[in-house]
């Protein structure tokens, strides 16, 4: 099953505050739509909470809540990654956060959609190194450096799993 991760992080690994983006880059936002648009997404509950317009719209959303019983309407709730894997089965699906989510995703992804943003954020509160320093990934497509209205250079890059043969 190919599992996809879609984050925008820091140069520190920066990838959240106070439940939130840190950093709303229009044109990574039509990245994630485009990306991400047919496909199933799953998110945590804090992710869910953040969404402004709920459930986002062309995509089967997927809210992981220890929370059996969480109110989401227009989203499936699951307890587990399992589970979640087992309703997106024979489809593609994406993660889109946040940090816990990620984290427990990362062993079963076999891509990551990756901004790297080449700003700091001291008031984070959520990070996560893209792709984690394991030797796993590798790039498969690095992006030209774009820059914000305001200055910020940012870069599109995914990585892909490295398989290994047994």
């Amino acid at each position: 099953m190919d599992l996809n991760i879609i984050v925008a992080a820091g140069r520190n690994g920066e990838i959240g505050r106070e439940g939130d983006l840190i950093w709303r880059i229009s044109s990574d936002l039509k990245r994630f739509r485009s990306l991400t648009m047919g496909h199933p997404i799953i998110m945590g509950r804090k992710t869910w909470d953040s969404l402004s317009k709920k459930p986002l719209p062309g995509r089967r959303n997927i809210v992981m809540s220890r929370n059996a019983g969480l109110d989401a309407p227009g989203a499936e709730v699951v307890d587990s990654p399992e589970a979640a894997l087992h309703l997106t089965e024979g489809e593609t699906p994406f993660v889109m956060g946040g940090e816990q989510i990620y984290r427990i995703f990362l062993p079963y992804a076999t891509r990551i959609y990756l901004t790297e943003i080449d700003a700091s954020c001291d008031d984070a509160d959520a990070w996560l190194l893209f792709p984690p320093d394991s030797g796993q990934w590798r790039p498969e497509e690095v992006g030209e450096i774009e820059h914000t209205p305001d200055g910020i250079a940012y870069r599109y890059v995914t990585y892909e799993k490295i398989q290994t043969k047994c």
